[in-house]
């Protein structure tokens, strides 16, 4: 078993072989992601699939603390078992410019005793918490998840026993593979929050800052001023990114952490 780990281990931080990995998923995507397909592979079918992306703006705040630090928060309390990836793969392969390898996906659940302990190391719910708190100050996105791609990644069946808590960067995730789905069926698999708003106001120049920071490719500039289409998922990283301040996002919905943790709850089993 250690020399396997071992293995996995110079296998999970070369990023070459990382690279050559995500390349061919992505390129699989293209095609899974067509209509008919997606409906029936499991990388993408709602049924094995269901993530949300949490903003990180400041200004989104209930109780003192930021909506993502809730709901990731809680699953971490809630969890039995957690590991922390020892590189992000994805920063890894694409070598970086704006964002540390060293933050590492945390997993959660019992399928994470399935995963090589080369890859990553178990911890406490504080060293957790201490983890998401880093990465949120860092500027990453937290996007909490059960992905059937993360089975296919690790080679462990899927009992639903596996969350992701992935800190994404705006150019290198995984999360961007998506983005080839039209709006109504990506809302089946990362749905919007309920309630969140984001307006541009007339401080807006169309400078076009904040579309290389969309993920998702849901922003252009119309007529001098910046648009976000149906496929925004509410990131919040064109608001903190404006140079004129231009983007806001308001969130009224009071019930917004108990409907997010409930609804990834459906899908998968933390405890």
């Amino acid at each position: 078993m250690e020399l396997q780990d071992e293995i996995a281990s110079k296998i999970g931080k070369n990023r070459f072989v990382l690279r050559a990995v995500l390349d061919s998923i992505r390129l699989a995507l293209r095609v899974i992601t067509l209509p008919i397909i997606r409906d029936i592979h499991p990388w993408t079918t709602p049924e094995k699939n269901q993530g949300a992306i949490l903003p990180i703006n400041t200004e989104l705040q209930q109780e003192d603390l930021l909506l993502p630090m809730q709901v990731a928060s809680e699953f971490i309390e809630r969890s039995s078992y957690r590991m922390i990836m020892d590189v992000c793969g994805c920063r890894k392969a694409y070598s970086c410019k704006h964002h540390s390898p060293e933050v590492g996906c945390l997993f959660m659940g019992e399928s994470v005793l399935d995963i090589s302990g080369g890859l990553g190391r178990m911890v406490s719910k504080a060293e957790a918490q201490e983890h998401l708190q880093n990465a949120v100050a860092q500027g990453l996105v937290p996007v909490t998840s059960k992905v059937r791609i993360d089975n296919f990644m690790f080679n462990i069946p899927d009992r639903g026993k596996l969350l992701t808590l992935c800190f994404c960067c705006h150019c290198c995730c995984m999360s961007s593979f998506y983005k080839d789905l039209p709006a109504e069926y990506l809302n089946q698999v990362v749905r919007p929050i309920r309630g969140l708003t984001i307006e541009v106001g007339d401080e807006c120049v169309g400078c076009g800052a904040c579309l290389d920071y969309c993920i998702f490719g849901a922003i252009s500039i119309v007529q001098g001023k910046a648009v976000h289409s149906s496929t925004c998922r509410g990131c919040g990283r064109c608001a903190t990114r404006c140079p004129e301040k231009a983007v806001g996002m308001s969130l009224d919905n009071p019930n917004v952490k108990d409907e997010i943790v409930s609804h990834i709850s459906t899908y998968v089993d933390v405890t």
